[in-house]
């Protein structure tokens, strides 16, 4: 067979060299060199020319970005081609601004090496043909616009997969799958789905309809069976409709622990052209990505609910110590709530204060209880000791670091208007809209709840004192927003 051209395969693993070896010079007809490293790849790149460097991105000694790197200083024309994972998909992106050619990820499919590597040495026969009588302009227009439309490709891979990484809700991920697959393989028609008892729930869907698709006796029925993608040709039964396909239809398994939960349908290519390895590799790299976002939201969700459980039992078991301020917690943010309400605070905010407010007193878990509970007025040691729950319950906070805005709820809800209050001395709009809000709540229902050393105050009078109070301990427009609230007993007259 004649040998097509020659590669240069740099990689610490023996096994990956080895299967490259294989694909590219039994297979591909391709004369192979190896590299166990970095510095080797570039002491052979010193020593002879390469149509293609095929490189990992991780290995001893030298990385596959600074040989890339290096390689560019020796010849700014060589072709690279570098090898990732896909849970470093992003550094692939980031060689492809360096100057890489292109990726490929692991476990390699052999028409996709093969694939790739044909076109990068045709391109450059195709360059060295330019100069021909009759041949430049029309090989220049083809080479630009294959090149235009690899730039064009990689752009919105690397615009997509940021966006992906933005999203931490899984239903704005399957509501977004969609949108992002079109504009990748600019199809006409997609849709992707939850793998539900034997159908696939379509969760969203482009140019086909949102349905219960049954998988049984579909082609998807082989991307489960095969945990592999399957582009059906024109002919099959598009699962969609029951009938023939007259475009060839690609679906694409989303996996997590080794089982197909969803799959990625596309098809009606906008130009009408059938699927290329390359845009295969695209597709399959994209899927994986947004497998592993889908599944690390999943994760997140479940430890996020684990710990607001156990930040919440752990305001229970502060409250089951005493029985006057049980439920407080609840109450402060439901009156919270409902200033939040009249004053228009955004839903941002109205979710920080539902649970910030649930935690404002968690630092009165670090105060003894003879203080706490004590029947009499506190002398000015214990007051002291009260007066540092605040700064424990940031203490106890801090460290998660998932609630910064509910850190400022807990930390200075005992701050005052003037500058008075505790523990940092924060004054007027110094004190955030939510801290002001809930400083009312809490005060409200401190006053109105019977307490060790005194009976609970009536409604009447705990209102009186947040008017007299206003401007100097209160905000006076979050005090005027609660008399509106069913709690203020919906008062409108100023004061």
């Amino acid at each position: 067979m004649t040998e097509k051209g020659s590669v240069l395969i740099v990689d610490d693993d023996p096994v990956v060299r080895n299967v490259l070896l294989d694909i590219l010079g039994s297979v591909g007809g391709y004369r192979t060199d190896v590299a166990v490293d970095g510095l080797d790849g570039i002491e052979k790149l010193k020593q002879r020319q390469y149509d293609i460097v095929f490189t990992d991105l991780t290995m001893p000694r030298m990385n596959g970005m600074d040989l890339l790197r290096e390689t560019k200083k020796l010849n700014p024309a060589q072709s690279v081609v570098v090898i990732t994972g896909f849970s470093t998909l992003d550094n692939a992106i980031n060689a492809m601004k360096e100057g890489a050619r292109d990726f490929i990820t692991k476990p390699f499919k052999i028409n996709t090496v093969v694939s790739i590597a044909d076109r990068i040495v045709g391109e450059k026969k195709l360059l060295g043909r330019l100069s021909e009588p009759g041949e430049g302009g029309t090989a220049m227009e083809r080479l630009n616009k294959e090149l235009f439309r690899s730039l064009y490709e990689i752009g919105i891979f690397h615009m997509v997969s940021t966006e992906l990484d933005g999203i931490f809700n899984n239903r704005e991920v399957y509501e977004s799958l969609v949108d992002m697959a079109s504009r990748l393989l600019n199809v006409r028609e997609a849709s992707f789905g939850i793998v539900d008892n034997g159908s696939l729930k379509v969760e969203n869907a482009l140019g086909t309809t949102v349905q219960r698709i049954s998988i049984n006796g579909t082609v998807l029925e082989k991307v489960i069976s095969a945990k592999s993608y399957y582009i059906a040709p024109p002919g099959e039964l598009n699962p969609h409709t029951g009938a023939p396909l007259s475009c060839p239809f690609f679906s694409i398994p989303f996996i997590m622990n080794d089982e197909v939960f969803g799959i990625l349908n596309l098809a009606n290519k906008a130009d009408g052209t059938a699927f290329t390895d390359y845009e295969i590799s695209l597709a399959a790299a994209f899927a994986k990505k947004a497998a592993l976002r889908i599944e690390n939201n999943a994760l997140y969700e479940v430890f996020y609910n684990n710990l607001v459980n156990t930040l919440k039992s752990l305001v229970t078991s502060i409250e089951a110590r005493d029985s006057y301020t049980k439920q407080h917690s609840e109450r402060v943010t439901s009156y919270s709530l409902q200033i939040a309400e009249q004053m228009e605070v955004c839903p941002e905010e109205r979710d920080i204060i539902s649970f910030g407010g649930y935690l404002h007193d968690i630092g009165k878990i670090g105060v003894r209880d003879t203080v706490l509970l004590k029947p009499g007025r506190l002398t000015e040691e214990e007051m002291l000791e009260i007066k540092l729950h605040p700064v424990i319950g940031d203490n106890i906070i801090k460290p998660i670091k998932f609630f910064p805005r509910e850190r400022e709820l807990i930390r200075n809800h005992h701050e005052h208007f003037d500058g008075t209050g505790y523990p940092d001395g924060l004054a007027g709009n110094r004190i955030p809209l939510i801290v002001r809000i809930i400083k009312i709540a809490d005060t409200y229902d401190a006053m109105t709840s019977s307490r060790p050393y005194r009976k609970a105050l009536s409604h009447e009078i705990a209102i009186e004192e947040l008017k007299k109070y206003s401007w100097t301990q209160f905000d006076g427009d979050a005090v005027h927003a609660f008399l509106r609230t069913p709690a203020g007993r919906g008062e409108t007259l100023g004061f």
